[in-house]
């Protein structure tokens, strides 16, 4: 661990203030806009307070607001802080006044989504300039009236001025990623012949209402900013030398504080140009930094850059090249709220480092916000960890990501914890998936609790298997049973024991891990998990010159992941590798050496020609025996993650952190 000093020395532009407009930014660390959807009735919640309040504690700069819509006709949701509303005010002051008291800076990002706005409840048109359908609901929008649009931007203004008297420090103006303003500033969504379409500055004309309506709602003390695409990424759009001219208009009216730089939904649908809104892991980190960067080449006012920003040395070397003025590290804050102290304190390995996995964060299913390795976020005040009335000795057995969680919270209160793992190294399934092409980040969290252990004095013991008798002659306290789940089979006519007769017959696992022959040119991978397993499975072989053939039986790829960036992602890698992707398609039987595929439930049979390697990814089944075996015979036992049921990472860490709390 480096010192204090040696930690100043490495970051010599991250700790230091900034003047953003009316206020003063501690240090350069900015977690930037997300949805969390932490509202109850359309107002600030607990919820929220505890959130954002832990990154204040966590000592970042600023906190911008999840985008808050400003207007019924932008969505009615609950779950979203309805910035129409005057009862906003009074919830909002509470958690200002929290923010405040920590040191940091909170910005509202105030928004009208257009057409990517949700109708529900009450199934209302969408608003766009243009009648240009939607990609995300596929619904076509209504072509806003003229006024409709001074409605619109008056809204603005109110929802500025409500959060003004509600205490934030400003609000920044969301004026990209195919939300309203966007679709009228592109030429590829504004096909409007009046005054708001058309050339260039008719299509600006919205957008400089908005900011001039805002400007005088809040005064000329008050921080107002822009978050702005730097390259729209599709044919026809607004590109990156579109965009710097842009912006430079926008902020020539002196209007203006600061521009926050993300870029267009193209990058959703043109993995080969760029890369999703949402980077996942196959994205490096930092690779569209250079947006900002030809911003603020051309404007000056502070700059925020974004997109996978996970590391604090990188947002120094950022700052280092003058590529930006503050780094959005918007996951990253969320995978550890307090990554700025421990960046500041030199602790850089005690960061919990955010792996892009968007599960959680981005797919957390309408619950709410919250992190796959950190699953405490979202939950603050129920996950406090506290001192343990009584001290026990725990014994917790399985090194995955269930077990290592359940470990560290455990010691963290107080326990002397001991941890078995039969394998050699920690990580259980994390170390499976991160062998497949793109995935090396699936073994990160290993690290974490590798340094928590050592400083929480979690005795590990590795390539140690447990049974009854060591559970005894151990005699602990309580035990934690975090054993995992075995590969999953399904019933095939033909198969027995795993085997067939003139089919090589393997597990995705094994396959990824190298314990499995791959055998001929022609293989086929039965991905029933419906998550990752057998869609990485397949771009590993997919390298390694092999002709895939993914059978789905149902009628979606990848239906358990998250769809906004993750499962087109996955698919669009497999396309460009020409990995074969056949839907309602399952394996039927295997007879005399052929694979033969149907369509469920009765649909017509089809034999895999060629096809020497069948491929099982069925996901799991509980590894419960130990579990089974040892009730009745230890003082308090648990049990953890896969060992229990199913589950995907998040699952599986949570599970870890209440048992952890339980004991």
């Amino acid at each position: 661990m480096a010192t204090q000093a040696e930690a100043a020395a490495q970051f010599k532009h991250l700790f230091t203030p900034l003047r953003v407009g009316s206020f003063t930014v501690r240090n350069r660390i900015v977690s930037t806009a997300h949805g969390t959807s932490f509202a109850l009735g359309g107002l600030p919640s607990p919820r929220h307070l505890d959130y954002w309040t832990s990154k204040a504690k966590g000592g970042i700069g600023l906190i911008i607001t999840g985008s808050l819509p400003v207007h019924p006709s932008a969505g009615r949701s609950p779950v979203s802080i309805q910035l129409w509303r005057d009862e906003i005010i009074e919830p909002f002051r509470r958690i200002v006044d929290a923010i405040h008291e920590h040191g940091a800076r909170i910005v509202a990002q105030i928004n009208h989504a257009g057409r990517a706005s949700y109708g529900f409840p009450n199934l209302e048109p969408l608003w766009a300039a243009s009648s240009t359908p939607s990609r995300m609901h596929m619904e076509t929008p209504h072509e806003m009236t003229i006024g409709e649009i001074q409605e619109v931007v008056q809204a603005f203004a109110s929802a500025a001025r409500r959060i003004r008297e509600a205490g934030l420090d400003g609000v920044e103006i969301h004026c990209g990623q195919d939300y309203l303003i966007d679709l009228f500033m592109s030429p590829l969504f504004n096909k409007r012949n009046d005054e708001y379409g058309g050339n260039e500055d008719n299509r600006l004309r919205f957008a400089r209402e908005v900011i001039d309506s805002v400007r005088a709602a809040v005064g000329p003390d008050f921080t107002v900013g822009i978050r702005a695409n730097g390259d729209e990424f599709e044919e026809g759009g607004l590109n990156q030398e579109d965009m710097q001219r842009i912006v430079g208009k926008l902020t020539a009216s002196g209007k203006l504080d600061y521009v926050n730089v993300n870029w267009g939904l193209g990058g959703n649908t043109s993995f080969g140009m760029a890369g999703p809104v949402v980077p996942p892991m196959y994205v490096p980190p930092g690779q569209f930094v250079y947006l900002a960067a030809g911003i603020k080449q051309v404007i000056d006012l502070p700059v925020i850059c974004a997109g996978r920003v996970n590391n604090p040395i990188l947002a120094e070397q950022i700052l280092e090249r003058n590529e930006a003025d503050l780094i959005g590290m918007c996951r990253a804050n969320i995978c550890d709220p307090e990554l700025p102290n421990k960046a500041r304190e030199g602790r850089l390995d005690e960061i919990r480092y955010c792996i892009a996995c968007n599960e959680g964060c981005l797919n957390h299913g309408g619950s709410g916000l919250t992190c796959a390795i950190n699953p405490s976020v979202g939950r603050e005040t129920w996950a406090e960890i506290t001192p343990a009335p009584i001290k026990k000795r725990v014994m917790v057995i399985g090194g995955g990501i269930a077990g290592m969680e359940a470990a560290r919270v455990a010691a963290a209160r107080g326990h002397q914890v001991s941890l078995y793992e039969k394998e050699p190294q920690l990580g259980g399934q994390l170390q499976i998936a991160a062998k497949a092409p793109g995935r090396a980040d699936m073994a990160e969290p290993v690290r974490f609790f590798t340094k928590q252990f050592e400083l929480l004095g979690v005795q590990v013991h590795l390539g140690t298997a447990v049974d009854e008798d060591l559970v005894r002659r151990e005699a602990p306290d309580a035990v934690i049973v975090a054993t995992g789940g075995l590969p999953a089979l399904p019933s095939i006519e033909g198969i027995e024991n795993g085997k067939a007769a003139g089919v090589n017959v393997v597990l995705a696992w094994d396959v990824l891990a190298g314990a499995a022959e791959v055998i001929g040119d022609k293989v086929a991978v039965f991905a029933i998990d419906q998550g990752m397993e057998g869609l990485t499975t397949a771009d590993f072989l997919a390298d390694r010159g092999k002709q895939v053939e993914v059978l789905i039986p149902y009628l979606n790829v990848g239906s358990r992941l998250e769809w906004l960036v993750t499962r087109w992602m996955i698919t669009d890698r497999l396309t460009r590798k020409n990995v074969k992707l056949s839907i309602m398609t399952a394996v039927k039987a295997i007879r005399d050496g052929v694979i033969i595929a149907f369509s469920p439930p009765n649909g017509p049979e089809r034999p895999l020609e060629g096809v020497q390697t069948l491929v099982i990814a069925a996901g799991s089944r509980p590894n419960d025996a130990l579990w089974k075996a040892l009730q009745g015979q230890v003082k308090e036992i648990f049990s953890a993650g896969e060992s229990v049921s199913p589950r995907r990472l998040l699952g599986s860490s949570l599970d870890g952190l209440r048992v952890g709390l339980q004991i």
